[in-house]
């Protein structure tokens, strides 16, 4: 009986095995269909940018490099500045030990000439013993002569340390100061095309030829944008963690907001003569800043440049729910990247045509946009 069953189990996995194998290479090749279609879109945004368009990418390429150029700079002062703070605390270890060991030997110099008038206590030692307990004294004064020795020596050994320490403070902070200047010269180029960036912005504004031309592109972008979530589709491939996460439409109406900020475009707000209405909201992050994280944990589909949209990412959280992170100024999920709930995915910005930092931020539903704030936590 006990074998029948065992051969049945057996079949039933033989069985399974090339059905999962089918299932997922048919994953694999909508995911790659999907990829193939969100090229096709891209290159039909690019080829439809136009004048206008092209110098908002130029604008926006200028500061995106100039904005990471600027980050790194940043993040190696800090690294150097905690070299520095290391190889400080080194040297206080390092006098420190040397003060200690200065004091012993003044202290034995110090018992050595109050001794001087007096027989010595290494003739004590020796004469002023029996013959039986010779060979103790004897090993007693020399262990006491080897200590001596060995704090001399360790003495020399940590004034030498400590001179290699302070030289090496003297590389690090010339290595500092060069490196500051790189940073200054980094936030300059910044602010130079941020100011670039400024400056489209006033043409565009004070031209109504200029502004029209925006708002089609930017109505056609929309389109694209549909388009686009609609071409990644929902296939979500496996991965040895997913079962731990909990499915995004569990938590409706508890999820994190994805940056500390304001709404300050409401969903399904009007934007501008012959567009539909806003299909997200926009938030302006807080004074303490902050950065762009994920709601819930799902798969990055799309992380690059959209248009009027600026550097953009789209997570898919299966199920039909995917959502959309708009105007970054840095991205750091690529497109095949898992997210889990709260990774952070990007920094907020202004590409594309916002004028301030903000992030756009949509939730799909099955193709369709559905308000944020029915996702998201109550804001206080």
């Amino acid at each position: 009986m006990f074998l029948s069953r065992l051969f049945c189990i057996s079949l039933l996995l033989f069985a399974a095995a090339p059905a999962d194998a089918a299932d997922t290479a048919a994953k694999l090749e909508q995911v790659r269909q999907q990829r193939v279609e969100v090229q096709r879109i891209r290159e039909q945004l690019e080829a439809q940018l136009g004048t206008l368009g092209a110098e908002l990418k130029g604008a926006d390429t200028a500061v995106v490099e100039a904005s990471s150029e600027a980050r790194q700079a940043g993040d190696s002062v800090k690294r150097a500045d905690t070299r520095i703070a290391g190889l400080k605390l080194r040297q206080e270890e390092l006098r420190g030990r040397m003060l200690r060991l200065q004091e012993h030997m003044q202290r034995e110099a110090a018992m050595a000439y109050r001794q001087a008038d007096r027989p010595s206590l290494w003739l004590d030692m020796l004469f002023d013993a029996n013959v039986a307990d010779m060979p103790h004294r004897q090993f007693l004064m020399s262990r006491l002569v080897h200590k001596q020795q060995q704090d001399r020596a360790e003495f020399a050994e940590a004034r030498q340390a400590l001179a290699t320490t302070q030289a090496d403070i003297e590389v690090q902070r010339r290595e500092l100061d060069a490196l500051r200047l790189a940073k200054q010269q980094r936030l300059d180029e910044l602010r130079q095309a941020r100011a670039g960036k400024r400056a489209l912005w006033e043409k565009v504004k004070q031209d109504a030829g200029l502004k029209a031309e925006r708002d089609k592109q930017l109505a056609r972008q929309e389109q694209g944008l549909k388009k686009l979530l609609a071409g990644v589709g929902s296939t979500l491939l496996n991965t040895d963690n997913a079962d731990e996460w909990t499915p995004m439409r569990q938590m409706k109406g508890k999820l994190a907001w994805p940056l500390d900020g304001k709404v300050v475009a409401a969903f399904n707000s009007p934007t501008a003569p012959g567009r539909p209405n806003l299909a997200g909201i926009q938030l302006a992050p807080r004074q303490s800043g902050g950065q762009v994280k994920a709601i819930a944990a799902g798969q990055v589909r799309y992380a690059d440049w959209f248009g009027g949209y600026g550097l953009m990412l789209i997570v898919d959280h299966g199920d039909g729910l995917m959502t959309v992170y708009a105007h970054n100024d840095a991205l750091y999920k690529r497109a095949g990247d898992w997210v889990a709930e709260g990774d952070v995915l990007a920094d907020p910005g202004n590409t594309g045509w916002v004028q301030q930092t903000r992030l756009y931020f949509e939730v799909r539903d099955k193709g369709r946009p559905s308000n944020p704030l029915h996702w998201c936590r109550r804001k206080g």
